[in-house]
């Protein structure tokens, strides 16, 4: 009878256990299907740059959308197929769509099409103008594009979302929404001081750069020397600002720290000005700056001095006294991109720009206000004078006379943050010619808007103005020769969106720039280069010395038969060079020694303290379990007593 009830409850247990293992299969099951149908957009970005986190900026788009925008991804099944990698962005690109969506409270209509070969479909892709590619041999062609309308039938088009692009898809499918969700033409209005916006009367056309923008923007000029900035420009293009008057300075200001974005091209030495026909070496404005502002917004530049770098100069042909001479002309710069800012959306995909004779913009530092570098040189860089350029002298004595710095110079900055007004004794006197109504003199003047003494400005500056003229941009044939047109037109692009845009700068997958280390090398550069300078100088003479020396045994008298004398000076020169190299490693190697001391923190770190670390807390747990049994035991030996 017990055999019997036994085998009974072992095949109950047999049962329940088989149970059991059902319903966790079951609910297991349940719970992905739960989790898939619920925390399906559910993420976390543990990246240190929030790489796959959607900027404040793009959720402030999406909420404050008025009217519908409609995206409409072209992707062909059969393209993504053949394309591993492009199936792996698409369904990012899917995602992120579909995130749109839901922020936007479905003002963003978000459609798939597939256009299949000779369908309707494809047709409409070919309307919008995408780019195709070949699938078959055939002729059948596969698209992914995206094209956005809103209700007044404008169109925005990309016509091939590329993976290379992947850090700027954001900043891409922002900026469409928000074009298309402001119908009109954004107005940026021009203060020209050195005739970018050509002159009618002298048929003289506006610079190819302008009219480039000129075909997505509403480009109005403005007086010069105006008092106020018209409200209802979306940005304002400051050019070559030489001689404005403190009126206009004012209205500029105030119109940055109302929100108004700003860009400005000042210069020390602007080649494009106009020169004096009784002396062509003479120029009538050469020199630009907003000095008084910039101390504001926390930046100088020094108007006596241009920027020369040797390993971006540009070859030129020129005079060197009666003959003709090819060499590196180092105030003109040909700017790569490993001199651009990639972490910001205007410079990150640019080529080659081209900046002659700019300035050089410092940092000087004011709370609050943040100073990114967008253009930078080398750091083999040196300040030149404005006297020597202008001179035109032999272009190869400046680069004998070239004394790199070690530091990399800005020429092209972003100014954000908060600054204050730099008229604290209150506005200056109106311009006469604008004081008073054009057709009534004696009419009261308009009331003063109140000034604003602190604000959050929205600024960037280049220090050069030449980059804007026609043969730093374009060919004869009108083709563009560098990236400088698509650098301001971005630039404007990028102001013109306010806060809509200026947040979404592009932002790395994998790449991230060694901030810290280069921090370490401009700071020991800067401590050890006239050293480094200096050795490698007293080596090159030595060395000369003791090759003229040396020169007597080249011509066949032995060593024995010098004189003492030049036998001493010959062991003393072998002396000192060989003490002039070791003190020239010494210094290379204190060039690198918080590197190499960083490098050995980081190794210790990824080798040694992560282990360190599991085994200190498995020795406190088992300390904390020790102390828990022990405890268990007196308690419960208590209660036996």
């Amino acid at each position: 009878m017990n055999g019997l009830i036994e085998r009974v409850s072992k095949i109950e247990r047999s049962v329940l256990a088989s149970i059991a293992i059902v319903l966790a299969i079951v609910l297991f099951l349940a719970v992905n299907v739960f989790s898939a149908l619920t925390f399906s957009s559910a993420r976390s970005d543990l990246t240190q740059g929030q790489l796959f986190t959607l900027t404040q900026s793009t959720t402030n788009v999406l909420r404050d959308l008025d009217e519908p925008v409609t995206l409409r991804l072209f992707q062909s099944t059969a393209l993504l197929e053949s394309a591993s990698g492009l199936n792996v962005y698409s369904d990012r690109v899917n995602e992120l769509l579909r995130t749109y969506q839901d922020l936007s409270g479905g003002r963003v209509r978000f459609e798939i099409i597939d256009p299949i070969p000779f369908s309707p479909e494809e047709d409409r892709a070919l309307q919008f103008q995408l780019r195709s590619f070949n699938l078959t041999q055939a002729g059948e062609q596969g698209y992914f594009g995206l094209v956005g309308t809103n209700s007044v039938d404008d169109v925005q088009v990309i016509s091939f979302l590329d993976p290379v692009r992947e850090q700027f898809l954001e900043y891409d499918l922002t900026r469409m929404v928000a074009n298309l969700a402001r119908p009109a033409k954004p107005i940026i209005g021009v203060i020209d001081g050195i005739g970018a916006m050509g002159q009618e009367q002298n048929q003289m056309p506006a610079y190819a750069v302008i009219r480039q923008m000129q075909a997505t923007y509403d480009v109005r000029p403005l007086k010069y020397n105006a008092n106020v900035i018209p409200p209802n420009a979306d940005v304002l293009m400051v050019i070559h600002p030489a001689g404005l008057t403190p009126r206009t300075r004012y209205a500029i200001e105030q119109y940055a720290m109302l929100g108004g974005p700003v860009i400005v091209f000042v210069d020390p030495f602007a080649e494009a000005s106009p020169t004096d026909p009784q002396n062509r070496m003479n120029y009538l404005f050469p020199t630009s700056e907003l000095s008084d502002l910039f101390e504001r917004w926390g930046i100088q530049m020094a108007t006596n001095k241009v920027v020369g770098d040797r390993s971006m100069a540009l070859r030129v042909s020129g005079f060197g006294g009666p003959t003709r001479v090819v060499v590196d002309y180092v105030p003109w710069l040909q700017v790569r991109p490993e001199n651009m800012n990639t972490e910001d959306a205007v410079t990150a995909q640019l080529q080659i720009m081209r900046i002659t004779s700019g300035g050089a913009i410092q940092e000087t530092g004011i709370d609050g206000v943040k100073v990114t570098p967008m253009i930078q040189t080398s750091r083999d860089s040196m300040l030149i004078d404005v006297t020597t350029i202008r001179r035109r002298d032999d272009p190869s004595r400046l680069l004998e006379n070239f004394e790199p710095s070690g530091v990399r110079q800005n020429l092209a900055v972003r100014i954000t943050g908060r600054a204050r007004t730099a008229f604290s004794q209150g506005p200056p006197e109106q311009n006469a010619d604008e004081a008073a109504p054009q057709n009534n003199p004696n009419a009261p003047k308009p009331p003063e808007p109140p000034q604003i003494n602190e604000g959050n400005i929205n600024v960037i500056v280049v220090a050069d103005v030449d980059m804007l003229t026609d043969p730093h941009v374009v060919n004869q044939s009108g083709q563009p020769v560098s990236s400088n047109g698509d650098f301001v037109v971005n630039a404007v692009e990028n102001l013109a969106g306010g806060g809509a845009l200026i947040g979404l700068r592009g932002r790395g997958l994998s790449h991230r720039p060694f901030t810290t280390v280069e921090r370490i090398e401009d700071n020991a550069r800067s401590k050890y280069f006239a050293t480094e300078q200096r050795l490698e100088a007293e080596l090159a003479q030595t060395q000369d010395q003791l090759a003229q020396m040396q020169a007597l045994n080249r011509d066949e008298i032995a060593f024995e038969l010098l004189s003492q004398d030049e036998q001493r000076r010959i062991i003393e020169f072998n002396q000192k060079m060989l003490t002039l190299r070791q003190q020239l490693r010494d210094v290379r190697a204190a060039l690198n020694a918080d590197i190499d001391a960083l490098e050995t923190q980081l190794q210790f770190a990824n080798i040694a303290l992560v282990p360190l670390l599991v085994v200190a807390f498995g020795m406190v747990a088992a300390s904390w379990r020790r102390g828990r049994l022990r405890r268990g035991r007196a308690s419960a030996g208590g209660k036996t007593a």
